[in-house]
């Protein structure tokens, strides 16, 4: 096995000695490790020591950026069949356990594979949670992508489009996303990927809006930057409810959201008399 850095020339000479000095050295070779999620042969004892401290060690990893443990998963390769199962399998356990209380252990179980198979995929949860917060930007990317300009009005566009990321995914996916919220409040690699998916939202917006502009759809002078705030402001309240509360009217509640939407474009992105934003 090969490990980035001097650590992992000594690992061999560590296993015969302190389980502590074992330990430091296997948990360092792998935060080194730049190609987190490309696949790799695991020996026992490093397992056996990854899957003991995961829990102990989760969230103290962000060491190796993100760019680097979603590099594998990029618009060039894809995502293998595993990768889908191994997020799809991390998104039910980590709501139902939460991001620190979940280990690979779980996820590994979920999926249906051994835990020294997922490790061959994700070295560790932050790397998942890098995954599949990298997946969801892409999907949203390829969406604001399929936007038509002749495919019907801007605003029946976007409703179909939020009912698709907000009203059909499963609530799993609502949990998750306020955990990530709240770890971004004090984890700044965490609050870095928030900001690449909403730079994604409101990139994808202001596009939209720009073409409906120059097609005639909207007037040229319009309040485009509050609708947008509003917008996000609005997403993000009904995520959050429908993450906390286990009742919550996904239905009645997007039927609310998508009408206040409709008048927020005609208040907002309309602009005043006088040609003057308030």
């Amino acid at each position: 096995m090969r490990f980035a850095g001097p650590c992992g020339k000594q690992i061999m000479r560590h296993r015969r000695h302190g389980g502590g000095q074992r330990h430091a050295c296997s948990v360092q070779s792998f935060v080194n490790t730049a190609l987190a999620m490309q696949p790799s042969v695991l020996t026992a004892i490093d397992f056996e020591v990854r899957l003991r401290h995961e829990n102990e060690h989760s969230f103290s990893l962000f060491q190796t950026r993100m760019s680097q443990i979603v590099s594998s998963f990029s618009a060039e390769r894809g995502l293998s069949e595993r990768h889908v199962r191994i997020l799809d399998a991390a998104e039910r356990v980590f709501a139902r356990a939460g991001f620190h209380a979940a280990t690979m252990n779980d996820v590994a179980v979920e999926a249906g594979m051994s835990p020294g198979n997922l490790y061959r995929y994700f070295s560790s949860k932050d790397a998942i949670i890098a995954g599949m917060s990298e997946r969801d930007r892409m999907m949203i990317a390829g969406d604001f992508a399929a936007l038509e300009p002749g495919g019907g009005s801007l605003l029946d566009q976007l409703e179909a489009l939020g009912r698709r990321h907000l009203v059909d995914e499963p609530r799993e996916k609502a949990i998750i996303a306020l955990q990530i919220w709240a770890e971004a409040a004090r984890n700044p690699e965490m609050a870095r990927m928030c900001a690449d998916i909403d730079s994604t939202v409101t990139g994808g917006l202001a596009e939209a809006i720009r073409t409906a502009m120059a097609s005639g759809e909207l007037p040229p002078n319009l309040d485009d930057v509050r609708f947008l705030q509003a917008m996000s402001m609005m997403a993000d309240g009904f995520m959050c409810r429908r993450a906390m509360d286990p009742n919550f009217d996904v239905a009645a509640a997007a039927v609310t959201l998508f009408t206040t939407m409709r008048q927020l474009a005609q208040i907002m992105l309309l602009p005043p008399a006088g040609g003057q934003n308030p």
